[in-house]
């Protein structure tokens, strides 16, 4: 036993190490930390503390081949701090490639199936797309708007934006919540991090945001209200990962869409949104990996899909429910919380969008009905999930997989590490806004703001901290009370009274979730995407022989339509030598 304990700890440093170094590296090499280069920095350490923390999750759960998932994260996160490093070179995307296909390694420790399958193909289509435009923007000049355009849509497609969303659920479907929790917290925010240090300093075509800003304002919308509905955790997270990705695209859109702008008031608007950018980025980044952490450990010991199943699985683990709601208490806008401070200066910057005069706010004010509605369901997911996983009874012939104290003391260390960040980052909030990467973009209005946060979050902290001693002591005195459960006033502790997570949604399942999710459960939005995809993909066939032989009229065909596309090509090619693009 202490032999493992020892090996334990060995891959924990090697995984350390290779998640540490590129912040290493980077700090002690010639980059602007303090200003251009500060979204590399802010990547980097997110990279080293969650790597640390989806580590911790693969030493409690993970029964064999944990020699390979250790090397699949060495190269996985060594190649994604060489992603940060690379900078535009062709380093970048061949890096990027080498992260994805680290992940067949970290997916080894689970038995593969269909869906783990489908999974591993998802992430990988996903990359290969992103690194054909990365590597497009890396070949062209320095300050082409065309590559600034491919680089663009490259990281769009990576990150999950609305519309490019369809490989996130599958992702989530087959993987291991260890790897779901280090995609949706580092590998999903590097495409943003990247358009922020790359994409936001060049002034762009403004009819560009305006086309993204309501594609990002219906990706909330949609994200939220699918994440709510569905059944399945895993999906149901990976669509509130949707919406969450959208609302930091949403930040940056409007960042940039008002960052060169004459007027004041406007400018004052795309520098608030930046501080909100890395705000909601903190947010989702720990928040998101710590639900997906314990949620997807939850389902993982009961092997099933459906959260209604699940209920009351939570509690067979042993751990304290105050831990465990850590990412669930964020998500739902509790004072002390990421989730409070993002939310709260979201709705504080809409605040000040009202007050200015209407046509400068004209543009902003229709998508506000879309974009509360999807933060207001996402967050009802989150509560739900919690609700019916962590705090229901479970069934008494329930049965899960063994947890013995040894993974308990794992998933504790990986979860203890993550509500952390979550429940201290709004106490020093104001000290970070004065770091000099980010002073310049806060105004007095703004620093007045973070300081009532903070208070507000320093009081509630400190009244759970006391009500957390005094029922310490009130347990020393008179020992361990009589459990009490949500009855109707009998006194009966069955699970049949226990709360399923089908309970908060199926009221709204016919008024609302119909015109999204299909009877088995599925997005119908993403259902009529994918048809539209697979039909453009399947318009050669019809151009076919019936035979696979080759006939002459087919030689013809096959000519006219190359010729078609070298036309299109070089029409391209001459548009951007004569500046039309």
């Amino acid at each position: 036993m202490l032999e493992d304990e020892r090996i334990s700890i060995f891959r924990s440093i090697l995984v350390g190490i290779s998640a540490l170094s590129p912040l290493a590296i980077f700090l002690f090499s010639n980059y602007d930390v303090l200003s251009v280069d500060f979204p590399i920095l802010v990547g980097l350490v997110i990279q080293a503390y969650i790597g640390f923390s989806s580590f911790m999750l693969v030493q409690s759960y993970e029964p064999k081949e944990k020699n390979k998932v250790t090397i699949g994260y060495i190269i996985f996160w060594s190649a994604l701090g060489v992603c940060y490093l690379a900078g535009k070179s062709l380093i970048l995307p061949i890096a990027l490639e080498v992260t994805s296909f680290s992940t067949i390694l970290i997916y080894s420790g689970t038995e593969f199936g269909k869906k783990q399958i489908e999974s591993l193909g998802s992430l990988l289509l996903a990359s290969g797309i992103s690194a054909l435009f990365l590597s497009a923007w890396v070949m062209l000049p320095d300050g082409d708007n065309v590559g600034i355009i491919l680089l663009l849509i490259g990281l769009l497609i990576k990150s999950g934006f609305s519309g490019f969303h369809l490989w996130i659920p599958k992702v989530n479907e087959g993987g291991p919540s260890h790897a779901l929790g280090a995609f949706a917290g580092v590998l999903e925010v590097f495409p943003l991090l990247l358009f922020y240090r790359y994409v936001l300093p060049n002034q762009l075509d403004p009819i560009i945001y305006q086309v993204l800003f309501p594609l990002a304002a219906l990706g909330i919308f949609f994200g939220g209200i699918t994440s709510f509905f569905h059944k399945d955790p895993k999906i149901s997270l990976a669509y509130s990962s949707v919406e969450s990705i959208n609302f930091l695209w949403l930040c940056l859109i409007i960042a940039g869409m008002f960052q060169f702008s004459v007027d004041s008031e406007l400018m004052n608007l795309s520098n608030s949104f930046r501080i909100l950018f890395f705000l909601s980025l903190f947010h989702h980044s720990f928040s998101k990996t710590f639900q997906l952490f314990s949620i997807g450990m939850v389902a993982r010991l009961k092997n099933s899909s459906s959260s209604d199943e699940l209920k009351g699985i939570g509690r067979l683990l042993g751990i304290s429910p105050l831990l465990l709601g850590a990412g669930t208490f964020s998500y739902a806008v509790l004072p002390g919380t990421l989730g409070f401070v993002s939310e709260a200066t979201y709705f504080y910057l809409n605040a000040r969008i009202l007050d200015m005069p209407i046509g400068r706010s004209v543009f902003l004010l229709p998508s506000m009905i879309f974009i509360f509605f999807g933060i207001v369901l996402g967050g009802f997911t989150h509560i739900k999930l919690f609700m019916s996983l962590f705090l229901s009874t479970p069934g008494k012939d329930i049965n899960i997989q063994p947890f013995s104290a040894q993974k308990r003391r794992w998933v504790t260390i990986s979860l203890f590490s993550l509500a952390l960040v979550i429940f201290i980052f709004p106490l020093v909030l104001p000290y970070f806004v004065r770091l000099p990467m980010l002073s310049p973009f806060v105004d007095p209005q703004l620093v007045d703001w973070f300081w009532t946060l903070a208070l507000v979050s320093y009081v509630t902290i400190g009244a759970v901290f006391i009500f957390r001693l005094y029922d310490h002591y009130q347990l020393k005195r008179f020992g361990k009370p009589k459990t009490k459960n949500w009855d109707c006033g009998g006194g009966y502790s069955g699970h049949e009274l226990s709360i399923p997570t089908s309970v908060f949604s199926l009221p709204l399942r016919n008024s609302l979730g119909r015109y999204f999710l299909n009877k088995t459960g599925e997005s119908k939005v993403d259902s009529f995407l994918i048809r539209g995809i697979t039909s453009v993909f399947r318009l050669g066939i019809g151009l076919m022989s019936a035979t696979n032989h080759p006939k002459e009229e087919d030689v013809s065909k096959y000519l006219a339509i190359s010729s078609m596309f070298l036309i299109f090509i070089f029409s391209l090619l001459i548009l951007g030598d004569f500046g039309g693009l």
